[in-house]
């Protein structure tokens, strides 16, 4: 039976030391490295390439989007599963935009996290019920495949809170091709108000949470 190798990223010992108890006596998973934040799980991932990557979102010095991020980017082997206590809506989504296989809560259950090391080391997705509807169907969304790049923008610009004047001059084009532009991403999108097309932006990432 392969060993599968894990390294953890957190800055708080103690969640640390809770994983590695739920792993104590689980042969085929081995903690192969322990890193405070992002910066020192990279450097950690250059001696010792992992299986899998477990990541705390909300780390110092660099978060884990930015740890994620990089770490698909470099070594896309690598599964990754998004730790966080505070899991909801946005950052769940855009941790699975940045590259996280699974995207799991502090509150989950033990069983949680060996279901979700299991499913991405046969390729799966695994995300805790948070994410089952509403966060990872958007990634499937099919429609936004039809939306032009200027739609694209304007619709970036919709959200960020910019009115039809502010995005005509923007783009030097004219009010009415804005409201045009408006109408063309309603439909293709099947949206109805503002607030549900800022929702979407956000969703696709138009716009940065910050």
């Amino acid at each position: 039976m392969k060993t599968i190798s894990i390294v953890i990223a957190d800055d708080h010992p103690v969640i640390r030391n809770a994983i590695k108890n739920i792993l104590k006596g689980k042969d085929k998973f081995r903690i192969f490295g322990e890193a405070n934040n992002g910066i020192e799980l990279l450097a950690l991932v250059k001696k010792i390439v992992p299986d899998i990557a477990i990541i705390d979102l909300e780390m110092p010095k660099m978060n884990g989007y930015e740890t994620i991020s990089k770490l698909h980017t470099i070594y896309p082997g690598i599964k990754i599963i998004a730790f966080s206590g505070f899991l909801n809506a946005d950052n769940q989504q855009k941790a699975i935009k940045t590259g996280a296989d699974s995207t799991i809560s502090k509150a989950d259950s033990s069983k949680t996290l060996i279901a979700a090391l299991e499913a991405v080391m046969q390729g799966e997705k695994y995300h805790s019920n948070v994410s089952s509807s509403f966060y990872v169907k958007p990634l499937e969304d099919k429609n936004d495949a039809l939306l032009t790049l200027r739609e694209k923008q304007i619709l970036s610009s919709i959200a960020e809170g910019k009115t039809s004047k502010q995005i005509s001059e923007a783009y030097n084009i004219s009010h009415w091709t804005v409201d045009k532009h408006r109408a063309n991403i309603r439909e293709k999108l099947k949206i109805n108000n503002l607030s549900e097309m800022v929702r979407y932006a956000i969703d696709k990432g138009y716009i940065d949470l910050g």
